[in-house]
């Protein structure tokens, strides 16, 4: 099902509950993707909490070429960041503030802990803009937009 996107900051700001190992999420999994193609080019990923499912999982889609017709998917399920390197102010829009460009504080490499569909924990080493999609989506799993991302220079 194609799932209207939540624009409301307050339900934005809640932290998702984590994936539990018996957990069936084959709904979350497919209303994430339908929702996010139904976009088209709009969004490169898509977090659960954007569609209204309070839990650890989102949706990138980075596109392979510069006609968006060939994709690298994957699902992040309950992501942790263990290492980040090589601070970068970038000007990132989200699909819940349309028409909002924020430049935030991210980070060109990331080293995260995920859990893949079978259960199982891999580590990722992410760079560059795949890095900041990610961190862009484990923000929103932990109850944080692009605000309070937002690069505030001291």
């Amino acid at each position: 099902m194609i799932k209207p996107i939540v624009y409301n900051i307050k339900e934005l700001r809640k932290p998702c509950f984590p994936i539990e190992k018996e957990e069936d999420i084959k709904l979350i999994l497919q209303d994430l993707k339908n929702t996010l193609y139904s976009l088209v080019r709009k969004g490169y990923a898509l977090a659960a909490n954007q569609i209204n499912y309070n839990k650890q999982i989102a949706l990138i889609r980075l596109p392979l070429n510069k006609e968006h017709t060939e994709f690298k998917e994957y699902y992040l399920i309950n992501p942790k960041i263990l290492d980040k390197q090589g601070k970068i102010i970038f000007p990132e829009s989200c699909l819940s503030f349309p028409g909002i460009i924020i430049n935030t504080l991210r980070y060109r490499f990331l080293i995260i802990e995920n859990t893949t569909l079978k259960g199982q924990l891999e580590t990722l080493i992410l760079k560059e803009l795949e890095a900041i999609i990610c961190q862009h989506e484990i923000s929103h799993l932990q109850g944080r937009t692009i605000f309070d991302c937002k690069y505030r220079n001291k």
